[in-house]
């Protein structure tokens, strides 16, 4: 990922890799909303919404 990130930065425009990696992310959001939504945002979710996984310290 930095590798990639590095060597095409200055082609790419990606000024962070926090820039680098919200993008990436956004496209497979895209991706999902295409494929499971009918291309229309999924709803909101607040930051505590939902279960994503066992909580940290456990």
């Amino acid at each position: 990922m930095r590798g990639a990130l590095l060597a095409t930065q200055h082609h790419e425009g990606y000024r962070s890799m926090s820039a680098f990696i919200a993008a990436a992310v956004m496209a497979e959001v895209q991706r999902l909303e295409t494929t499971y939504n009918g291309g229309q945002p999924f709803p909101q979710v607040s930051a505590k919404g939902g279960q994503l996984g066992r909580p940290m310290g456990e």
